[in-house]
């Protein structure tokens, strides 16, 4: 039974807690849920495993056995070695000797609870980064009663003689309903800003009581509601709530940022829709880019953790061959990207446009939507133009198995994202489904393979368009030999994740010795880029500290790796911004293909002749997911210098210069913080087609 109990407690908790189940914060929370809602079950079942294991208890020891050594052989079978192992456990507890006067049955049922309250803890320390969740979840209620015991000692025992004393007791308790009556009048009052913060992101109990009390309170079910501070401004209007979309001139102020829209919107942030060669008069660099294009992409990669940036581990940079790249290439320093998770990111950089621009399938509500064939991809672009286009990867999010349906046979049917559009070939074998792929080191084959088609390309004299996806620094982070895990606590998921970045680096050495092996080096630009970066607990959401990525705007999220080797082009680094959605606008530079229309971004080329870039902020954004019910938007300045976001209904603004790690927010002690809040409103509000 216990061994049932770890089957059940374990898949339920991996399906309670979602896709990614290590990112999830509330994970050891859902799963202390889980356990509470079988007890009840296993406990009906009880008096049927009682009758069952005295029956057991009857059977002659020469049919016993052999019975049980089939059963313990059918459970491997059909369920697994953990099933296995938990009927040898109770084999060997029902010929176990009775202990005095404890009923044999009874230490079987104790130890069948024991043994779910193990596998519990097994499957957190095992599946689970358990550093990263909040296992105060799990403790707190279990303090409760112990804390009301203590109260009712203090007021009950130790106060006895002082109650004795008190006149006219019988009017306690009117002054107790008195008080809290008001104390409820007070909490229902319009809270400060400073209040709502501190209770809704700092308090154990506000930061879950009052999103639930919001949700009961939301007047026009429109997913919003005013309660407490809430983020809905017309909790009586449906269309009205923070994400709808700005009508002009309707005089209602349609997304709750302060007030109507204006009749003419400002213009798209980056000149949309303008070719290129107009945007950067003169900067298209015909076929500087060489003969073809090798786009490293490396998952989960903050700028910050290369050795470039000044970042070392043990004394050294973790990054050699990315900082050896870096030195032959043209680095932009401040690139960030439009997503913090990749499902929006990936389409984003690939069709230069920000997320909530792409179109995609609205038809299910999923945490990887599928991109339409609207959207126009940069292996589309560069298709007609006479490469090769290839995509190495070996990964759940580039499945689909409606297109492809012989792929990814160990991978949810359901998976159809679309993102290989434009492909000539998309080799994704290996792709496990979407728990397994948390775990899995699939870096090895993937770059063999890459390696394998490059040295097969160059013998051709093809010319191509290669994208390689490494997936090693996402999470769960996969301990490696060579190196050893020495931090504790949420540090040692900081050194895991380093570690992970040392090993893809490796990787990324054995794909530019492949390049230059072959003959490819002089004839290929080689592009980095990572999707999004990775956080480790220093901001905090509704009370929760925020590990890994997907759910916030935060620097340590956005800000990452752009860097071109591109043959006869000398390196430098870029201060200026720019954004992820540049990418595919500068790739069609350097090889002179005309962008679409369709294309957000710009080009980048002047850069590479070592002319300034016109400034411009980068915007970003987050959207709503069935795993995420929150979105946010963030603007970094133009000069870098001020990171302004809007989370939910809450502005933030930081000084970068000041405060690299953002943590004093300067919303309401700017003095440019209407402009800048102006500046962000205006993207937020501009069309989004």
């Amino acid at each position: 039974l216990g061994g049932v109990l770890v089957l059940v407690i374990s898949k339920l908790a991996l399906g309670f807690v979602g896709e990614d189940v290590q990112r999830k914060a509330v994970g050891a929370l859902l799963l202390g849920g889980a356990v509470v809602a079988i007890v009840p079950i296993f406990a009906l079942l009880a008096i049927p495993t009682y009758r069952v294991i005295r029956l057991a208890m009857a059977v002659p020891e020469i049919y016993f056995f052999p019975v049980a050594l089939v059963a313990m052989a059918i459970a491997v079978f059909l369920f697994g070695k953990v099933a296995g192992l938990a009927l040898f456990a109770l084999v060997l507890a029902i010929k176990f000797p009775a202990i005095g006067p404890i009923p044999r049955v009874l230490f079987i049922l104790a130890g069948a609870v024991v043994g779910g309250v193990v596998g519990a803890a097994l499957i957190v320390f095992t599946q689970l980064d358990h550093q990263a969740l909040n296992l105060m979840s799990l403790v707190m209620p279990a303090l409760l009663p112990v804390i009301a015991l203590a109260i009712g000692i203090a007021a009950y025992a130790l106060g006895g003689s002082l109650r004795e004393k008190l006149p006219a007791r019988t009017i306690l308790p009117v002054i107790g309903a008195v008080a809290a009556a008001a104390i409820a009048f007070v909490g229902l009052r319009e809270p400060s800003g400073e209040t709502r913060t501190a209770i809704t992101e700092r308090s154990y109990l506000g930061s879950r009581l009052i999103p639930m009390v919001r949700k009961l309170r939301d007047k026009d079910k429109d997913g919003h509601s005013a309660f407490f501070g809430g983020e809905d401004c017309d909790d009586n209007d449906p269309t009205v709530y923070p994400g709808a979309e700005e009508v002009p001139g309707n005089e209602k102020d349609d997304n709750c940022l302060g007030g109507d829209g204006k009749l003419e919107a400002p213009p798209p942030p980056s000149d949309a829709g303008v070719p290129v060669a107009i945007k950067d008069a003169g900067a298209v660099v015909t076929s500087a880019g060489g003969k073809n294009v090798l786009i490293i992409f490396v998952d989960t990669l903050r700028y910050d953790r290369l050795g470039i940036a000044g970042y070392q581990r043990d004394g050294k940079s973790i990054t050699p061959n990315l900082d050896k790249l870096a030195g032959e290439s043209v680095v932009f320093k401040n690139a960030f990207a439009q997503a913090a998770n990749t499902p929006r990111s990936v389409p984003s950089f690939l069709g230069s446009r920000y997320p909530t621009q792409l179109d995609i399938d609205k038809g299910k509500k999923t945490n990887y939507p599928m991109i339409n064939d609207g959207n126009e991809l940069l292996f589309e672009v560069l298709k007609p133009a006479g490469f090769k286009t290839i995509g190495m990867t070996s990964h759940f999010y580039f499945c689909d198995r409606t297109r492809a349906p012989s792929s990814c046979p160990d991978v949810v049917s359901w998976m159809k994202t679309n993102i290989q559009q434009g492909a000539d070939e998309w080799d994704n074998e290996g792709a496990l489904n979407i728990p397994e792929s948390n775990r899995d080191i699939a870096g090895p084959r993937t770059v063999a393979k890459a390696k394998k088609k490059l040295e097969a390309l160059a013998k051709a004299d093809t010319k191509f368009a290669m994208l390689v996806h490494l997936f090693e620094p996402h999470s769960t982070y996969v301990e490696h030999d060579g190196y050893p895990i020495t931090e504790r606590g949420t540090e040692s998921l900081a050194q895991k994740y380093d570690y992970e970045i040392a090993v893809v680096d490796k990787r990324i050495g054995e794909l530019l010795e492949t390049l230059e092996s072959s003959g490819l080096a002089k004839a290929t630009t080689v592009v980095v880029v990572s999707d999004h970066g990775e956080a480790f607990g220093v901001h905090t959401v509704s009370g929760q500290r925020m590990f890994f990525h997907g759910q916030t705007l935060y620097r340590e999220l956005i800000h990452v790796p752009l860097m071109f080797r591109i043959p006869n082009v000398a390196p430098r680094v870029v201060p200026e911004v720019v954004q992820l959605i540049d990418l595919a606008p500068t790739i069609a530079a350097l090889f002179a293909v005309t962008p679409p229309a369709t294309w957000q971004g710009r080009s980048l080329a002047p850069a590479f002749e070592g002319k300034p870039l016109d400034p411009k902020p980068a915007f970003s954004e987050l959207v709503r997911v069935p795993d995420w019910d929150h979105e946010s938007q963030s603007m970094i300045t133009a000069d870098g210098n001020r990171h302004v976001l809007l989370y939910d209904s809450t502005w933030e603004i930081y000084d970068l210069a000041a405060d690299p790690a953002e943590k004093a927010n300067l919303a309401d002690k700017d003095p440019d913080a209407d402009k800048l809040k102006g500046q962000l409103t205006g993207f937020i509000e501009r069309p989004r087609k």
